[in-house]
Parts: C-alpha cells; sequence; structure tokens
C-alpha cells in the first residue's frame, strides 16, 4: 500500500485504480463558551470548519464517503449546534447519503470550544487532480482571502462557493485546484509550484492580499491553460490573476 503527503491531503493509494484521499481541519477558541476568543454560534463553527477540510478532498476531484467530526465539548447544547452546521455545510457541498460519524466530550466540563473534522473521499488514480500541472499555466485566484469578523457568516458572496469549485473541476482548462488556507495565496501558490516542479511568477498587479489568511477556504487558487481564462472568468465570479507557473531553465 502507497501512501504519500501532498500539502494538507493525505493519499492512500487502495490498489491499481483507486486512491483515498483523507483531510482534516480543527477549530478552537472560537464559539460562544466563556473562554472563546471569537464569539460566534457554534452552529458556524461545524459548517465551516466542515467546510475546510470538504473543500480539500473535493478540489482533489474525491467523492466524499464518510466525515468525522471530533466534538470537544457536551453534546447538549454545544456539540448537537455544531452537528447541525456540519449537515448543512454537507448539503450546500451537494452532498448526501454518507455516514457522519464523531464524539462529544460528556466526561469534562468545558469553557472553552474546541471541533476536528476529518474528511474521506476516493478517487480514481487516473482523475486525482493533485500534481497534475505539465505544462505552463495561469494562476487564478477565485473568491477572497478571508477570516474571523471579516466573513458574513449567514451568506458571504466574497468566499468561493461549491458551485464555482465544481465548475472549476469540470473544465477542461483546470490542471489543479488548491484551496487558501491560513498561509495565505503566497505560500500554496509556492507549495503549486514546488510539487509541479515549476517556476512561480507573480503577476505585477495583484488587486486582492495574497499574504493574509484565507479563514476557512475563503478562496481557492487554481493552475489553469492561458487560453482557458476567458471562458473561466466568464463562468466564475470574483477571478484574479495572480501569476503563473513556467518550466525551470537549468543554466549548463
Amino acid at each position: 500500500m502507497e501512501i504519500r503527503k501532498i500539502r494538507d491531503l493525505s493519499l492512500i493509494k487502495l490498489d491499481d485504480e483507486k486512491t483515498m484521499v483523507i483531510a482534516c481541519d480543527s477549530c478552537g477558541g472560537i464559539g460562544e463558551k466563556e473562554a472563546d476568543t471569537f464569539k460566534v454560534p457554534p452552529f458556524y463553527v461545524g459548517k465551516l470548519t466542515a467546510r475546510v477540510s470538504l473543500i480539500e478532498v473535493i478540489c482533489s476531484g474525491a467523492e466524499i464517503i464518510t466525515v468525522a467530526d471530533a466534538v470537544c465539548n457536551e453534546m447538549e447544547p454545544t456539540g448537537s449546534e455544531i452537528i447541525r452546521g456540519i449537515k448543512e455545510e454537507l448539503k450546500a457541498a451537494g452532498i448526501k447519503d454518507i455516514v457522519l460519524t464523531g464524539s462529544t466530550e460528556e466526561n469534562m466540563i468545558t469553557n472553552a470550544t474546541g471541533l476536528g473534522v476529518t474528511t474521506i473521499g476516493i478517487v480514481n488514480t487516473k482523475d486525482l487532480k493533485v500534481n497534475r500541472v505539465i505544462e505552463e499555466a495561469i494562476i487564478i485566484c477565485v473568491g477572497y482571502p478571508k477570516v474571523g469578523s471579516e466573513i458574513n457568516f449567514v451568506y458571504d458572496k466574497e468566499m468561493v462557493d461549491y458551485a464555482d469549485i465544481y465548475k472549476l473541476l469540470n473544465s477542461p482548462f483546470v490542471y489543479e485546484i488548491v484551496p487558501v488556507g491560513s498561509k495565505g495565496i503566497v505560500y500554496e501558490a509556492q507549495q503549486l509550484a514546488l510539487n509541479n516542479k515549476l517556476k512561480l511568477q507573480f503577476s505585477e498587479k495583484i488587486f486582492i492580499d495574497i499574504n493574509k489568511s484565507g479563514g476557512p477556504a475563503t478562496c481557492v487558487i487554481a493552475a489553469i491553460k492561458p487560453e482557458g481564462l476567458e471562458e473561466i472568468s466568464k463562468l466564475i465570479e470574483n477571478v484574479n490573476v495572480i501569476g503563473s507557473l513556467k518550466g525551470i531553465t537549468h543554466k549548463d
């Protein structure tokens, strides 16, 4: 059995045809408990924490088969609201008929909210969208990096949504899609270039902050064929070109 770690993904080759894709995310100190630093209803804690690992696995091209939640609090009232948020995010992603499993903390009283979410998917290895940039590409960002109070928790039109991600996945012009997390666009673009053994060059004019945290995957970057930029920009709003990937020139 071959096991690889690429970016935030664990890839387990099950046989000659199938690969298991695993991603996880955690959240602490965000909620409505006494010691929480940032006050947010636990429903949104579950929703946005689940979002991160869901998007990680979806962007790989995998079909999600199960989600596990580790709620570090009591079931009532905190846990049930977190789980309700997770289920709502699964619905938003168009995912149904999967196993949702998890655990809560019933032995100790907790004064801060904590949650971990693990998402598992399966993909035909030939369809895995990881390290698939085979030639020069443009890097675009869809959505805007946002974190904490910058996010409209009810509905934020500046966040990349699942419909946009599925459009990218289904486009013949897209090589690879990478969610942006707490390390920001620059880091994710650098990792994309490194993993594909290509040289990264940022655009001279960039109209978004490429250094700030992307929070709960409020944006994604994608490596696309240059000839596909116009069509993708017509299909999807909030598209910004941030750079390009080129072959590395070796000096003799």
